[in-house]
């Protein structure tokens, strides 16, 4: 296929859309008490509440 190919300049920007997406994300860092942990997605409390069985020393 040829660069002028619709189907292939498409693939090739959404490639390096989703590229630069993961290159992002791999330099957000947060830390939780010194170490680092997962970002949270839109909507997610920060700091999650206890779940059955869990008491609040268990968690921190």
């Amino acid at each position: 296929m040829g660069e002028d190919n619709i189907r292939l300049a498409g693939r090739l920007a959404e490639t390096s859309a989703l590229t630069k997406v993961l290159v992002a994300l791999d330099q957000i860092v947060v830390h939780d008490n010194g170490r680092p942990r997962a970002v949270r997605g839109a909507g997610a409390t920060d700091r999650p509440g206890p779940t059955l069985g869990q008491s609040k020393e268990s968690i921190s």
